[in-house]
């Protein structure tokens, strides 16, 4: 197959095609050139295919990633509404978490205003 590479002939056919006609080209040799060939396949390298290895996942390697803000509050105030249904627990905790943000944000509006006039 890699012998027939430049062969004009088989250059403008499709793949598939190609494959046929290199079966009757190798079909119609003969014995002593069949086995010629054969040995000069040998002699050429093959290309080696390498297996990817999978990352491996264990527990016991990887770091736990931090926990961020949200999580922190949401562990810390749950326990706060464990008489609610869980749906509604979590719906009381985000709403908790929301007015809490909005506070920091006029905070910080308000302690920026002032900075706003001096300049």
């Amino acid at each position: 197959m890699m012998e027939q590479k430049n062969n004009p002939a088989l250059s403008g056919l499709p793949v598939s095609q190609r494959g046929k006609m290199t079966s009757k080209l190798y079909k119609a040799l003969a014995p002593a050139e069949r086995d010629a060939l054969e040995k000069r396949a040998k002699a050429m390298p093959s290309p080696k295919r390498t297996k990817k290895t999978k990352a491996t996942t264990k527990s016991g390697e990887k770091p736990k990633r931090a926990l961020t803000k949200y999580a922190q509050f949401v562990k810390a105030n749950l326990p706060k509404y464990s008489q609610l249904p869980n749906r509604e627990r979590l719906a009381a905790v985000a709403k908790l978490w929301k007015q809490q943000q909005q506070q920091q944000q006029q905070q910080q509006r308000q302690r920026q205003q002032p900075q706003k006039k001096r300049v």
